[in-house]
C-alpha cells in the first residue's frame, strides 16, 4: 500500500517528467557562484529538458534519470550537450568552458518514472573526454556509510530557478542540512528512506526547476543527486504548495551508495558499495560501525 505522502506526490507530479512542464527541482535561497567554485558542475541541456549533473570522470557525467526522458521516452544523445567550465549557459563561449556531446545515456534499470525514491540515477557517456584543469574536475563518489538520525552539512548547486527569478541561467549554491531519518523524510516507507537522504526545512530554502541531477556534496564527496520534492497529503491544500521556496516541501536527494556497484559498473574509479549503507554514532559522538559487533542502523 502507497503511503499518503505517496498518494499526494503522485497526483502533482503526473506531469512532472513532461517537456515543458516538468517540475524538476531548482535551488531557492542560494547565492550566486563563481567560476571555478564546482568544477566538477555540468550543464545538461536538451531541447526540451535542462538539468544540472557531475563530473565523475573525464567520460561520465552522473546525474537524474528523469532529466533524460520526454514522454515516457528516453531522449537519443545526440540531442544532449553537456558544458563545463561555465557559471551562466548563456555565457558559454569563456576559455574555460568546454562543452561536449553526450555518446551514450546510460538510465538506472530500476528506475521508475512516477515514483518517488525510484531508482532516478543516470550516467551520460560523453564521446570526447573532458580535459581537466582547475576549472574542470572530477568529484569523488562517496564509498562511505552515512550516519542515520544526525545532521550532516552539506552544500547543494544547480543552474534551478531561484524564488525571485522564473528564468535564472547563473549557477547558484546554498548549504544545507542533510538528515536520513523518518522525522525529517516523514511520510515516506522504511524502503523509500533507505534509498533518499532528504534536506532539513530551512524555510523553504532548497531545491527548484533546474536543479534535477545536481550533487550533494558532503566532505568534498558526492553522496547525493538531486531528486524530487513532495508533500504530505494532510499539509496540502493547492498548487502554490509546490512552489519554489513552499516551506511544507521535503527536498530529496537519491543517495548514490546503495547504487555504488552499478555506478561502478560503468565508472572504474567508483568505489564498491559497502556492507551497509548507513552508520550510528555512539553515546560518545564517535562513528561507530563496528561490524565484528554486529551494529545495525535501525531506521526510526
Amino acid at each position: 500500500m502507497m503511503s499518503e505522502s505517496v498518494r499526494i506526490w503522485l497526483t502533482i507530479a503526473i506531469s512532472l517528467l513532461s517537456a515543458g512542464q516538468a517540475r524538476k527541482v531548482r535551488l531557492a535561497g542560494g547565492s550566486p557562484a563563481k567560476i571555478g567554485d564546482f568544477p566538477y558542475l555540468i550543464a545538461s541541456i536538451h531541447p526540451e529538458i535542462r538539468c544540472t549533473a557531475s563530473l565523475v570522470s573525464p567520460s561520465w557525467v552522473l546525474g537524474a534519470a528523469h532529466c533524460y526522458i520526454v514522454e515516457s521516452e528516453k531522449v537519443h544523445p545526440r540531442d544532449v550537450m553537456l558544458i563545463a567550465g561555465i557559471v551562466d549557459f548563456n555565457d558559454t563561449k569563456l576559455p574555460s568552458s568546454q562543452i561536449r556531446r553526450a555518446k551514450a545515456i546510460n538510465i538506472h534499470p530500476n528506475f521508475e518514472e512516477i515514483k518517488i525514491s525510484g531508482a532516478d540515477l543516470s550516467l551520460v557517456n560523453v564521446g570526447v573526454p573532458f580535459e581537466l584543469s582547475s576549472y574542470v574536475d572530477v568529484i569523488p563518489v562517496s564509498g562511505d556509510p552515512f550516519l542515520l538520525n544526525e545532521d550532516v552539512s552539506c552544500t547543494a548547486s544547480g543552474w534551478g530557478d531561484t524564488s525571485t527569478s522564473k528564468t535564472n541561467t547563473h549557477l547558484h549554491k546554498l548549504n544545507v542540512v542533510a538528515v536520513q531519518s523518518k522525522s525529517v523524510c516523514h511520510g515516506l516507507t522504511t524502503k523509500e528512506r533507505k534509498n533518499m537522504l532528504c534536506l532539513r526545512s530551512d524555510n523553504g530554502k532548497g531545491l527548484c526547476d533546474g536543479d534535477s541531477g545536481g550533487p550533494l556534496i558532503c566532505k568534498n564527496e558526492l553522496v547525493g543527486v538531486a531528486h524530487q520534492v513532495y508533500i504530505e497529503r494532510y499539509k496540502y491544500r493547492g498548487p502554490s504548495d509546490m512552489d519554489c521556496g513552499s516551506k511544507n516541501i521535503v527536498h530529496t536527494y537519491m543517495f548514490t551508495c546503495p547504487y555504488l556497484n552499478w555506478i561502478r559498473a560503468h565508472v572504474k574509479n567508483a568505489p564498491p558499495k559497502p556492507e551497509r549503507c548507513f552508520k550510528l554514532l555512539d553515546n560518545a559522538g564517535h562513528n561507530e560501525f563496528n561490524m565484528s559487533r554486529q551494529i545495525k542502523p535501525t531506521f526510526e
